[in-house]
C-alpha cells in the first residue's frame, strides 16, 4: 500500500505531500494535478522497471514554471506486509544545456534502514546473505536509475520486493471503450491504459486464472441481458461473446460490434475479478464513461468494499460522475486544488449540510464548504 508521496518542483507540485488511504476519489477541477500525481507514479515505474532515461522521464521542461531551482525531488513510502519502504528520487538539471538532466540521488530504506544509496555516481548496496549484510560500492551511470540496474536474487530480496510491487502491482486505467479492438492474435500479457489491447489480453488471462474469468461470466450473466459467455473464437481470431435469446436460437457477437457501453462493462467485471487482487494499487480514471447509472452502482459498491477490507487493494478513483461522487466524496473524497494558479495542495472533502456531494461539486462550492 503506498502510504505517502511527496512531489518538489515538478509541474504545479511544490512542495507537495499526501498521505492516501486504502479509497481515495480524487477530486478538483482541470489542471488541479489529479492527473500529474497519477503521471509521477508511472514516470517513476518507468525508470525504474523500462530504464528509460532520466531525460525522458523527468525533463527540465517538466520543473515548476514559476520556480528557478533546478533541482526535482520525488519521495515514495510504500508498506508491504510489515515493512514500510521509503524511496527517494532527486533529478539535477543544467541550467546551460536543458538535455543534460542527471539523478543526484537516489535511495531506498526499509524501516529505517539504507538498502540503496546512490549519491554522485557513488552506489552503495546492502546485500543480504544469510545472517550478515554487507555494503558494496560500485560507480554507475548518472543518466538512469541505480535502483533499475540492481540485479535480483536472494542477496537483494528487499530491493527485488519494492521493484517487484512497482513493476507488477500498480495498475492504471483509463477506459476508452471506443479504441478497444476485438482481435486476439497478438496475445500480451499486460494491459493498455486505455484497455486498446483488452481481447488480446483476455486470453491470456484465462489461461493464467481461469477462476477470476468464471467468476466474472457468472457475474456478467446477472447484470447484462441475455449474456451467457465471453469466448475466442480462435478461427478468425476474435473475442465473441455469445447470448441466448430466449425461446430464440442463441447467436454470438463479436466483441467490436457491442455498444461502446458493453464493452466498458464488460471490461470493468473483468478487472474487477482479474486485477483487484491483495496488495494492488489500482487506479481508475474515470471508469464511468460509456457505462449507465444502474450499471456502475453495484460495480463500485463491490469495488469500494474490496479496497476497504485490510486483505483487499488500494484503489483510487478519478471521476466526475454524480454517483461515484455522492458514493464515494463524503467519506474518501480528496480535493485537489490550487490558489491563484500556484502550487496544488489537497485536503478532505468537506460537503454542505442539505446538498449530496455532486450539488456541491456541480455549484462549485468546495472552496466555501472548506473554510
Amino acid at each position: 500500500m503506498l502510504e505517502r508521496i511527496y512531489v518538489d518542483n515538478f509541474r504545479c507540485f511544490v512542495n507537495f505531500e499526501w498521505k492516501p488511504t486504502r479509497l481515495a476519489l480524487l477530486l478538483g477541477e482541470n489542471g488541479s494535478g489529479k492527473t500529474s500525481i497519477l503521471e509521477v507514479l508511472e514516470r517513476i515505474r518507468s525508470l525504474i522497471s523500462n530504464d528509460a532515461e532520466i531525460r525522458r522521464g523527468f525533463p527540465s521542461s517538466s520543473r515548476t514554471r514559476w520556480d528557478t531551482r533546478l533541482e526535482q525531488r520525488v519521495e515514495l513510502d510504500v508498506r508491504l506486509g510489515s515493512e514500510l519502504f521509503s524511496y527517494g528520487l532527486t533529478v539535477k538539471h543544467s541550467e546551460e544545456d536543458p538535455s543534460k538532466s542527471e539523478i543526484a540521488q537516489e535511495s531506498l530504506f526499509c524501516d529505517g534502514a539504507p538498502l540503496l544509496e546512490f549519491v554522485h555516481g557513488q552506489l552503495m548496496l546492502r546485500t543480504e546473505t544469510s545472517l550478515i549484510s554487507s555494503t558494496v560500492k560500485i560507480s554507475t551511470r548518472t543518466n538512469r536509475s541505480a535502483l533499475g540496474a540492481v540485479g535480483g536474487g536472494a542477496a537483494t530480496r528487499k530491493l527485488t520486493a519494492f521493484k517487484k510491487w512497482l513493476d507488477e502491482e500498480v495498475w492504471y486505467f483509463r477506459p476508452n471503450p471506443r479504441s478497444m479492438s476485438g482481435r486476439t492474435d497478438e496475445q500480451n500479457e499486460s494491459l493498455d491504459v486505455d484497455l486498446l489491447n483488452f481481447a488480446s489480453w483476455y486470453p491470456s488471462l484465462i489461461a493464467q486464472d481461469l477462476d477470476a474469468a468464471i467468476q466474472t461470466q457468472s457475474t456478467l450473466r446477472e447484470i447484462l441481458l441475455g449474456f451467457d459467455s465471453l469466448s475466442v473464437d480462435k478461427s478468425r481470431p476474435q473475442l465473441q461473446v455469445r447470448f441466448s435469446a430466449g425461446k430464440g436460437v442463441p447467436y454470438a457477437v463479436d466483441f467490436g460490434e457491442l455498444s461502446d457501453g458493453q464493452r466498458a462493462l464488460i471490461a470493468l467485471h473483468v478487472l474487477r475479478h482479474a486485477v483487484l487482487k491483495p496488495g494492488r494499487l489500482v487506479i481508475f480514471d474515470e471508469p464511468d464513461n460509456y457505462v449507465a447509472l444502474k450499471e456502475i452502482q453495484p460495480w463500485l459498491l463491490e469495488v469500494s468494499e474490496l479496497a476497504l477490507d485490510k486483505r483487499g487493494p488500494q484503489v483510487w478513483f478519478v471521476s466526475h460522475h454524480p454517483e461515484v461522487l455522492n458514493q464515494l466524496a463524503p467519506s474518501h473524497g480528496v480535493r485537489f486544488f490550487r490558489q491563484e494558479s500556484g502550487p496544488v495542495r489537497s485536503e478532505r472533502f468537506k460537503g454542505i449540510n442539505e446538498l449530496t456531494a455532486a450539488d456541491v461539486v456541480a455549484r462549485g462550492l468546495e472552496s466555501i464548504a472548506s473554510e
